[in-house]
């Protein structure tokens, strides 16, 4: 008899887990989700400065088709494949569906000048919303002030600029060497020169610091820059599609371990300091936009219409840096380093009014992954919650989220856009 109650009592409870209610994962209705704004890096581009490592290479470096630094083929494939991608995830929520042409104003997009930049916009919207005729907006002429606001914009300190890169280091950069051996050792060898090989070595060029970026920002070079250059131009191999990644010698696990110096470099460069002089310009710009959608009404300083409901930055990775150093984020992509901006990748900030609630914001960090960009099949890239440090959540009300943003950048480096 117990053996059968005890049947009974497991049965009931198998029955009953099964009826109890799961989790919900599923994403917002289109009442919540009221604006999408993406900041996004350009696609895969060709080096831009392809024969400069040449001396620190046994064999030269590939050449590559069309101008340096142009957006390739297989760049913007992956950037059609990315517009797909939003249109399949927030078509449906902000209103516009998942085909057809959205009404006027609901998308906007805006590049920088490179043409890898407008390129890539031009490729979002392909994917986005094809032979609908979205423009890409860009400004008329080399600097656009949203993306490069310095010189012109402010007033670098030079001292302050050049202390932050130094001081994150102890002062002597030659003690990355220990600390990164492994990565520059990998970098040597994928360089064929290694020892006892002829040729110069980049672990062997000391780097350097010097107030010769844009306003007079502190910039790297020397060995650390020129080793983040070597990540970057075979991250550009390998997510281009090419046969032999670094003559060969260059398979996924060593690029991991070669971006960790691109990685350090962009983050020892694009510091507090510096991402509030160079990033406080388009972040108030975006806190503007965003405020729009938390209020339905058109807000001064944006160019954004207040009808958009997705807008896109077509952009580089030193604006993910920097909004990275401005407001303290990080983000990890499965099969990259910690806070890699590779190419295509984007953080997103998603604008939710409840109809019964106050506003909020949700973050997120987006990618095509680095193999599916080798494959050229980047329809499903990874997406990934972002904390703000500030926000009580990962769900941070928008006047909240307003104070955080507001208390990260520096107004002296705001203008009118």
């Amino acid at each position: 008899m117990n053996v059968m109650r005890f049947i009974a009592f497991f049965v009931a409870a198998i029955v009953v887990c099964g009826l109890a209610p799961a989790r919900s994962t599923a994403a917002p209705s289109s009442s919540d989700l009221r604006m999408v704004v993406v900041v996004s890096r350009h696609g895969v581009r060709s080096p831009t400065h392809p024969s400069e490592l040449n001396p620190y290479s046994r064999q030269a470096w590939p050449a590559w088709s069309g101008h340096p630094g142009d957006l390739t083929e297989r760049g913007a494939l992956l950037m059609r494949q990315f517009g797909a991608y939003y249109r399949g995830t927030y078509g449906g929520m902000l209103g516009f569906g998942a085909s057809g042409c959205p009404s006027s104003g609901a998308v906007f997009v805006w590049a920088d000048v490179d043409q890898r930049t407008k390129a890539t916009g031009q490729a979002i919207v392909d994917g986005l919303a094809p032979r609908c005729a979205i423009a890409v907006g860009h400004a008329p002429s080399d600097p656009d002030p949203l993306f490069d606001p310095l010189p012109g914009v402010g007033v670098v300190n030079k001292v302050e600029s050049k202390d932050s890169i130094l001081g994150s280091v102890g002062g002597n950069f030659s003690a990355l060497l220990g600390a990164y051996g492994s990565a520059f050792a990998t970098m040597e060898q994928v360089l064929g020169c290694a020892a006892p090989a002829p040729c110069k070595r980049i672990a062997d060029v000391p780097t350097t610091v010097a107030n010769d970026g844009d306003g007079g920002l502190a910039t790297l070079s020397g060995g650390l820059d020129m080793a983040a250059d070597v990540g970057e131009n075979l991250l550009l191999e390998y997510t281009d599609g090419h046969a032999d990644v670094g003559w060969g010698r260059v398979d996924h696990s060593q690029l991991l371990e070669l971006l960790q110096l691109h990685v350090l470099g962009k983050r020892l460069e694009h510091n507090r300091y510096a991402s509030r002089a160079h990033s406080s310009n388009i972040m108030a710009h975006i806190l503007q936009t965003l405020e729009e959608g938390a209020t339905g009404h058109a807000v001064a300083g944006t160019r954004v219409p207040p009808n958009a409901r997705f807008v896109f930055f077509s952009g580089h990775d030193t604006q993910l840096a920097e909004f990275s150093g401005l407001l303290r984020l990080s983000w990890l992509i499965d099969g990259d380093q910690l806070n890699d901006t590779p190419p295509g990748s984007a953080l997103i900030f998603e604008l939710h009014r409840p109809s019964n609630g106050s506003a909020y914001v949700r973050t997120y960090f987006v990618a095509q992954t680095l193999d599916a960009m080798r494959a050229g099949q980047g329809q499903n890239p990874v997406r990934v919650p972002v904390y703000v440090p500030g926000c009580p959540s990962l769900d941070c009300p928008f006047a909240k989220f307003t104070s955080v943003v507001k208390s990260a950048i520096d107004p002296r480096f705001v203008a009118k856009w």
